[in-house]
């Protein structure tokens, strides 16, 4: 029998074939060794992740130290804010020294004062001159008003007021209107007086149709107007306008109630009718109790009723 050293030096011996498996095995485990390796050196080392988790802190710090930087600064402008404004209502420097009222003449200037609620001594900024305004707009004589502040202690307030035009009785209640034809407050004691009456109007054509009532009013104005401008008025004073149902007007004049009977508009050609009737009435020292000026088919005709 041969031994080791018998055999040729450069033969090889080959293996038994059961010892591949383990020879695969063993190739198989170079990589997972390997891949613990890199696995390793992969993770960061303890100081590498003191590190980040420092950072991470850092940066939480920095947008919090941010974040209470803005919160002082809002809450600083607000308590500023309410300082100056603290100030400026207290402060002697802004109280009310003046109160000027124009455009009034139906109410004096300390009334309209008193009626926007302002007074000589109040704050100049803590004044709510809307609400002033809206006051005074409630007094019916004013149309409109505008209310101003001037610094440092002045304020300014300017009225338009309405301007009546004639009495309207509705059913048995006498109320003022504009030259508009609108109605604005009930007749009182010490409102003007001399004014023509308007009559024949009803409460329920003014609930109910407020349009119109504002045309038969606004026609008796446009008469009313006319007979002022080129009618006998100095002579025969206007007294009252009628307004029938179909929207005829009817006037009494002079102080002896004569009756122009006017029918429909236009009324300036039945005015100059009018006063020229008048004239030859005067010349020939008539006495006319009713002009008729109402034919509508024949507006040249007029008939005069005597007394």
């Amino acid at each position: 029998m041969l031994g080791k050293r018998d055999l040729p030096a450069n033969r090889r011996i080959r293996p038994p074939e059961d010892s591949e498996p383990d020879s695969a095995a063993a190739d198989q485990s170079v990589p997972k060794a390997k891949d613990k390796a890199k696995a390793k050196r992969s993770k960061p080392r303890g100081p590498s992740r003191l590190r980040a988790a420092a950072a991470r802190v850092r940066g939480k710090l920095a947008g919090l130290r941010a974040a209470a930087g803005i919160v002082f600064v809002v809450a600083a402008s607000i308590a500023l804010a309410w300082g100056i404004k603290q100030h400026v209502v207290t402060s002697p420097r802004f109280a009310v020294k003046n109160i000027r009222v124009e455009g009034t003449a139906k109410r004096t200037p300390e009334q309209v004062a008193e009626a926007a609620g302002l007074a000589i001594g109040m704050n100049v900024f803590s004044l709510d001159l809307v609400n002033a305004r809206r006051r005074l707009l409630q007094d019916p004589w004013i149309a409109n008003a505008e209310v101003e502040r001037k610094l440092p202690s002045t304020l300014t307030i300017t009225v338009t007021e309405r301007e009546a035009a004639a009495v309207v009785a509705v059913d048995a209640d006498l109320y003022l209107c504009t030259h508009e034809g609108e109605l604005f407050k009930k007749l009182e004691a010490d409102d003007p007086i001399g004014l023509i009456v308007i009559n024949g109007l009803t409460s329920t054509m003014v609930a109910n149709d407020r349009k119109l009532a504002v045309e038969r009013i606004r026609s008796a104005l446009e008469l009313l107007a006319n007979y002022q401008n080129g009618g006998p008025a100095q002579q025969y004073p206007a007294q009252e306008i009628f307004v029938d149902d179909d929207g005829s007007l009817r006037m009494t004049v002079g102080k002896s109630v004569l009756t122009l009977e006017m029918g429909k508009g236009p009324y300036r050609k039945k005015v100059i009718q009018a006063a020229h009737v008048l004239r030859e009435a005067q010349k020939y020292k008539a006495d006319p109790g009713i002009v008729f000026l109402d034919n509508e088919a024949h507006p040249e005709r007029v008939v005069v009723r005597m007394r």
